[in-house]
């Protein structure tokens, strides 16, 4: 993102000897294992940009459990054991829950409203819409967000939404009978769909939503920058202020439209609901929720609902893009969840509903797997210390990242039998005791995903209504064979299949007239 100059190398020099020195000077432990790094630069060019944790689970091999690396003076720590996360980030959380900087995505591209990434350090003496807020006062600006999340998304609130979810689920199937060559602008606006519909009372009728494309855009930005050491920036703070014409400050110029785009996908929709408020339009949703509330905060309401719309609608896409790979490259298992939900729906003479769940372990088993094998957030966000501690001998000085590799843990051959191989009976067997969401399939702590319980509950509708009314299986070549490429996932804060081609027909007239009747 910027070129090696002179002037930044020496920087570089002294700033990253001075961290050094504070890391090793009068350490009460050791440093853990890990791969030796480069002189300056620590471990920065060991790191791939893409797919990052899959040299973490490598190095898991090598180095152990717990893995140290240096980022441009930065002590990094990779976990590759729930047993380690739980104890650093969970039970110690009170000084392990706060973020990296990120000074190019909270500063420069405009994401200082997202309390996902929000750190509690000293980061926000440098920050814009927080200034000089306290520690106290940050924790108490985030206990307020996470008691709006609560409020609406949480467990026993979700059965509200289900007539949002059925309603979205029919239209996806239909769009998919219609057209299953785009599955994935389907998957897409649906996904978006339900969350910008329970948030913001936003109907999404095509799939080039203004709202469903703005935040793509911005995410698509985003998350180039999101990963430790992505950026020279961040170990280097005062490159922000270096003028958008300076030579090697192309970056400037690039995060300003990026900034736009973060205000826009914040505030467009929240005003638009906000106007549908105030003159009686706007339906019951989170923000008429929020705003309803005694001394409701509106920049808090603001980047709560954009938050969750964000951490619902990615979620959502990328379990049901995976379970549709999975189908496609595991027939067998695409045929005993169908005659699971055929038992349950007498031959698939009704859609399955939310109240047949219980009577559906496989789904359920399908839906862990999923989250196993295809885990969305393969890299839960990293979590800085603030303060020195030791841990089974070793010492992580305050500002010390941890990078929980979720990927890791569940491709453990010690703990999953054969990880690379889609088995939803893992769940129904040997491995009945784990739960992929305590294992951290949407995070760790107070910062674990808000939108999850809308996520997994989209997700499962979808799921069980494709198998009673669809056949996922391969497209055909010329001459007739398969044409089925090894499953193969993208990179990013959230990942996805990336594009495949797939067969999705009706498995007969009944169940297409099933899904008319129901559709109408």
């Amino acid at each position: 993102m910027l070129s090696w100059t002179t002037f930044l190398l020496s920087a570089a020099v002294l700033s990253t000897a001075f961290l050094v020195r504070r890391f090793h000077s009068h350490s009460p432990g050791s440093k853990p294992p890990g791969p030796r790094g480069w002189p300056i630069i620590g471990n920065i060019r060991d790191i791939p940009r893409q797919k990052s944790w899959l040299a973490y689970t490598e190095w898991a091999k090598i180095y152990g459990d717990i893995v140290y690396v240096e980022l441009l003076g930065t002590p990094t720590v990779v976990l590759n054991n729930v047993d380690d996360i739980h104890e650093l980030l969970d039970r110690r959380s009170a000084h392990t829950a706060s973020r990296p900087p990120l000074i190019v995505a909270n500063e420069l591209m405009g994401w200082d409203w997202d309390f996902a990434h929000m750190p509690h350090n000293d980061y926000w003496r440098y920050g814009t819409l927080y200034f000089r807020k306290t520690h106290a006062q940050i924790l108490r600006i985030e206990r307020k967000h996470r008691k709006i999340f609560h409020q609406y998304f949480q467990q026993k609130n979700i059965p509200a939404h289900f007539p949002a979810i059925r309603k979205a689920t029919l239209t996806f199937l239909d769009q998919v009978h219609q057209s299953s060559d785009d599955y994935r602008n389907h998957t897409r606006q649906f996904a978006g769909g339900i969350l910008l519909k329970l948030t913001y009372d936003h109907n999404v009728v095509a799939v080039n939503d203004h709202y469903v494309a703005l935040a793509e855009r911005a995410l698509d930005a985003l998350v180039q920058v999101i990963h430790v050491g992505s950026t020279l920036v961040e170990a280097f703070p005062f490159l922000k202020h270096m003028p958008a014409w300076f030579p090697g400050a192309g970056f400037k110029r690039t995060t300003q439209a990026c900034a736009q785009w973060a205000k826009e996908l914040r505030d467009m929709p929240f005003q638009q609901a906000k106007r549908d408020s105030f003159s009686g339009s706007l339906q019951p949703c989170f923000v008429s929720d929020a705003l309803a509330r005694e001394g409701a905060d509106e920049d808090i309401i603001a980047n709560a609902a954009a938050l969750a719309y964000l951490a619902g609608s990615d979620t959502t896409a990328s379990i049901i893009l995976s379970f549709i790979l999975a189908m496609l490259h595991y027939p067998e298992v695409q045929a005993r969840a169908r005659r699971e939900v055929d038992l349950v729906t007498s031959d698939g003479t009704r859609l399955p509903d939310f109240e047949d769940r219980s009577s559906l372990p496989y789904i359920d088993a399908i839906i862990a797997e999923l989250l196993r094998w295809a885990i969305p957030t393969p890299l839960a966000f990293p979590h800085v210390s603030e303060k020195d501690d030791v841990y089974k001998g070793y010492y992580f000085p305050s500002g010390t990242t941890f990078i929980p590799n979720v990927y890791g843990i569940f491709h453990d051959e010690k703990r999953f039998s054969e990880p690379g191989k889609f088995r939803p009976e893992r769940f129904l067997e040997e491995n009945s005791d784990f739960d992929p969401m305590t294992m951290g399939a949407f995070g760790y702590g107070r910062r674990i995903c808000p939108g999850r319980h809308v996520a997994l509950n989209a997700s499962w509708l979808v799921i069980v209504q494709m198998l009673t009314v669809f056949i996922i299986s391969p497209k055909l070549d010329e001459k007739g064979r398969a044409k089925l490429d090894p499953p193969n996932f993208d990179s990013g804060l959230v990942v996805q299949p990336i594009p495949f081609e797939v067969k999705i027909t009706p498995r007969s007239h009944k169940a297409l007239d099933l899904l008319r009747k129901a559709v109408e």
